[in-house]
């Protein structure tokens, strides 16, 4: 209220000073009795109204001794009238420069600019002109927000002259048809398969709405250039990548990004949409295999629900010479991993070449590759290696995920790796269990079983001539007694696998007889308990 009172006592201020700067130059030059129009806003926001971006303003003028012949109209973004003023010679000075635009109509549909970011103070002022050339010393006018309700929405979409890397996406976005971005693979290659020679041409096509309004113009910017502004007509620009002359092409060999908002006519920005593309093909890397290099075979499927597909075996105690003589090596069993695989790139011409180099880890530890060397050479393959510390680091009973990763001379990686799942360790299984009775008057037992572990016979156990002794141990018990593990021996002459033990001193009648095998850590690596029943 105290506002409104102040805006009055202004008007009044303005009003007496014009019509006493009148009566002194009625008595200096002549008597003129013609009064000045007064103006007024029929329909229109009301002082600090909220109101659409697109408004309608009507407004009339009334003249006692003539004729309302014109209106002069202005309209100013400002946060107050007059934009803050308060002299009467500021004011005076501020009305003389408005925009001001003459007009015999009574309305108008002002489109105002919501601007910041989308809604911004605004004036209109009018003032009627009569048929003598009076103007309305003090003219209607009114200051309110203007608010765009709707942002306007962009999409972009990627069109090439040139096959993408994978038959899957040419199937879904064939070369030269726009597609929506993150729909169509977005890596071109480095050079026209087809024709090597012939540029690359990139098309990026936007189109947009806006819910209250027009789009009026577009602004993009292409990585780290400058934005540029077009009309809202244009709705496409075409880059060129030319290999034969790259210091003139729009993009070049790497990674891009395009920009794009829509500004409607309120001045109110979009979101911005992005585009990435790469001038460069992704290269391919395959596992071959590992530490004792064993093919890698994809669709074999898994023996069970929880073995994983491929296995990796410790290393060979006889290629080790880390190990002092004489020392206990059952603890080292664990851990060494020895990689092969080989991959290629198609940006290298003619007909691709390896990567120059590859990274690998495995998932949830901190093993991973420092460095990569070539091990050999296969018809037109090119194998690659990389090998552990001698030392054990995965001393672990759970899957684990290998990741191997090339990358082109550029740095850019493979987006999807090969993986492959193993163990370094799995749990043995009881195959079988037989008892034979010695002699049942001295209560003598024979105990024989047939073990099984998917780690035996790839190293992991101490050479003993040209026999490996398996390092699967065994404990035992009859009628729930404490569980033992001596007396067990392996029967070398029949199988490697084939266990037995001998008791003495039962008594004549029913027992029970309980087996369980392990191969590392009791708790953890365990087989599932076997039993049987026997009477003497």
């Amino acid at each position: 209220m105290h506002r409104r009172s102040v805006f009055m006592i202004m008007l009044m201020l303005v009003a007496s000073a014009l019509v006493f700067q009148g009566c002194q130059e009625e008595e200096l030059v002549r008597p003129d009795r013609n009064r000045p129009p007064e103006t007024i806003l029929s329909v229109g926001p009301d002082m600090g109204d909220r109101v659409f971006h697109k408004y309608n303003v009507r407004w009339t003028g009334l003249d006692e001794d003539g004729v309302v012949v014109e209106y002069w109209v202005a309209s100013v973004a400002e946060d107050e009238l007059w934009n803050g003023r308060t002299s009467y010679e500021d004011i005076v000075e501020y009305m003389l420069d408005l925009p001001w635009g003459v007009t015999s109509k009574t309305e108008s549909l002002f489109v105002f600019r919501a601007d910041r970011p989308n809604s911004r103070n605004h004036s209109v002022y009018v003032q009627a002109v009569d048929n003598e050339g009076k103007v309305d010393p003090v003219p209607a006018m009114v200051n309110f927000l203007a608010i765009d309700y709707g942002l306007p929405e962009v999409s972009i979409c990627m069109a090439s002259n040139v096959s993408r890397y994978s038959s899957v996406l040419d199937d879904l976005v064939p070369p030269g048809v726009c597609a929506e971005a993150g729909v169509k693979g977005d890596t071109l290659p480095l050079f026209n398969i087809e024709t090597p020679g012939s540029p690359i041409t990139v098309t990026l096509s936007w189109e947009g709405d806006d819910p209250d309004g027009d789009v009026v113009e577009w602004r993009y910017r292409l990585d780290s250039k400058g934005e540029v502004t077009v009309p809202a007509d244009v709705q496409s620009t075409t880059l060129t990548y030319d290999p034969e002359n790259p210091g003139a092409s729009d993009i070049w060999i790497g990674f891009h990004e395009f920009r794009l908002v829509a500004i409607d006519d309120a001045n109110a920005r979009s979101q911005e949409k992005v585009s990435r593309f790469v001038i460069n093909y992704d290269p391919d890397t395959v596992i071959d295999s590992i530490w004792t290099f064993r093919e890698k075979v994809d669709d074999r499927p898994a023996e069970t629900d929880s073995l994983p597909l491929k296995l990796i075996f410790a290393r060979e105690w006889r290629e080790t010479g880390q190990v002092p003589e004489g020392y206990d090596r059952t603890g080292f069993h664990f851990g060494q991993l020895r990689l092969k695989f080989h991959g290629a790139d198609k940006d290298k011409r003619p007909g691709g070449a390896p990567p120059d180099s590859f990274r690998w880890n495995i998932s949830g530890t901190l093993l991973k590759s420092d460095s990569t060397y070539a091990c050999g050479q296969s018809g037109d393959i090119n194998y690659f290696c990389d090998i552990t510390d001698p030392f054990p680091y995965l001393d672990s009973d759970r899957p684990f995920r290998l990741y191997v990763t090339a990358i082109d001379s550029v740095g850019k990686a493979d987006g999807s790796p090969d993986t492959i799942w193993f163990e370094v360790n799995t749990r043995p299984t009881l195959e079988s269990l037989e008892a034979t009775v010695l002699d049942a008057g001295a209560g003598r037992v024979r105990f024989d079983w047939e073990a099984f572990d998917p780690d035996e016979g790839y190293g992991w156990g101490v050479a003993t001539g040209e026999t490996e002794q398996a390092l699967m141990k065994y404990r035992y018990r009859i009628d729930d007694g404490h569980w033992r593990e001596d007396g067990i021996t392996l029967d070398r002459f029949t199988d490697r696998y084939r266990k037995e033990v001998t008791v003495v001193d039962l008594d004549p009648g029913s027992h029970t007889f309980e087996l369980v095998a392990y191969n590392g850590s009791y708790i953890k690596t365990r087989s599932d308990t076997l039993k049987i029943s026997f009477d003497f």
